[in-house]
């Protein structure tokens, strides 16, 4: 096959490129997604994308199923990128400050799901790592850390081998009745790593450590490949609002294939202005000799003083909780029935409104098993990823 190009000619041969139906076989390994796309009477795709959105949201509420054990005690890990690329605007005001504003309401989100595991940050840049928050519970520490380092500049080159190599040197240690996770956010296209990545994967694969990414730009295969051998997942944002929806999926705790026993202790709250003491929380992280306070929570095996609950003793390794957290977690054992969807009738005479917001339903609604009455697909979500019952029940 010639084709010019300047001054030269170039040719290739086919070889073993057989016609098949009229066509090259290279040619059926593509398919035509953008034919999914249709345009209205003024000529805009925003309908099919937003129909396309909509069905990314249901989706995540159907795969749920109901009475599958699952890890309520995680640790997750969040690697994000913070090279150049994420200077790029095309979220306002910029990538970086997107996601730094949708982890901070991811972090919330979430303890709120999972009150008794701990999560930890690191930033990528300039071919380096360098790791933002240890391991911990405190939804304050980590929007603290997020706010900080939301005045600094992005730069360099992004290395996916260093950041995995950093996240599995932080979980490999954790315990294995709980699940090691990894959530890499990623706006850039390439990495630059310093050796082979696919010995690294196989570390990730031998430590039980699950890798889930989130690209900004598009699909890269070394991503989408390691988020498969590692049972994680990998999604590609839309925009602004996908990425706080696919933050809101791994919110909800995975699967987990093996059961077991966990010791836990739950803390005495004690308050006395007369009687001030160091806490070993701050002392542990690295925050001078402690924080002096006359409040805290005495762990029951080893009796010394923490600010906040739930966390890990630092000295006897017990696993400090409330009844409250415990209960919260529960939650997501027996989660509520996805509801029915049901198509909108153009020439209903009388206009259909959300039992939950009052809004008018236009395309579908989606109708509680248990009340009957019909929801908008923000309520569908609401109910089932943070109220987790049914107002109309």
């Amino acid at each position: 096959m010639p084709f010019e190009n300047g001054q030269r000619i170039y040719l290739f041969e086919m070889d073993g490129e057989k016609m098949v139906d009229g066509g090259y076989r290279w040619e059926k390994a593509y398919e035509k997604s953008w034919e999914v796309l249709e345009q209205d009477d003024a000529g805009s795709i925003q309908s099919s994308v937003a129909a396309i959105t909509h069905l990314a949201k249901r989706k995540h509420i159907i795969d749920r199923v109901k009475g599958v054990r699952l890890g309520i005690l995680r640790h997750l890990c969040i690697l994000l990128d913070c090279s150049s690329v994420m200077i790029e605007k095309d979220l306002l005001p910029s990538r970086f400050i997107s996601v730094i504003k949708a982890l901070s309401l991811f972090v919330d989100d979430f303890f709120d799901q999972n009150p008794i595991s701990q999560i930890s940050i690191i930033t990528a840049k300039d071919k380096k790592t360098d790791k933002l928050v240890d391991f911990t519970g405190s939804a304050r520490k980590h929007k603290e850390f997020l706010k900080a380092i939301a005045e600094e500049i992005p730069s360099g080159e992004f290395s996916l081998q260093n950041s995995l190599e950093t996240a599995n040197e932080m979980l490999r240690h954790m315990p294995s009745h709980s699940s090691r996770e990894v959530l890499v956010i990623m706006g850039s296209l390439s990495t630059c790593d310093p050796g082979d990545i696919e010995e690294s994967l196989e570390i990730l694969k031998r430590n039980n450590i699950r890798c889930n990414f989130i690209a900004l730009s598009a699909e890269m295969y070394i991503c989408k490949r390691i988020a498969k051998a590692t049972n994680g997942k990998y999604a590609v944002i839309i925009d602004e609002d996908d990425l706080k929806t696919l933050l809101s999926v791994f919110a909800l705790p995975p699967t987990q294939l093996s059961a077991n026993l966990i010791r836990m202790g739950f803390p005495k709250r004690i308050e006395d202005a007369k009687s001030w003491s160091f806490c070993i929380c701050h002392m542990k992280h690295g925050e001078g000799t402690g924080k002096l306070t006359c409040v805290g929570f005495i762990c029951p095996q080893c009796n010394f003083k923490y600010c906040f609950v739930p966390m890990e003793c630092q000295i006897c390794g017990l696993v400090l909780a409330s009844a409250p957290h415990l209960a919260r977690s529960y939650q997501h054992l027996y989660p509520i029935l996805p509801f029915e969807e049901k198509a909108i009738d153009k020439h209903m005479k009388k206009e259909l409104h959300c039992a939950g917001c009052f809004s008018a339903i236009e395309v579908k609604s989606y109708v509680c098993p248990g009340c009957r009455q019909d929801f908008c697909i923000n309520c569908d979500l609401l109910i089932h990823e943070t109220m987790h019952s049914c107002p109309g029940c």
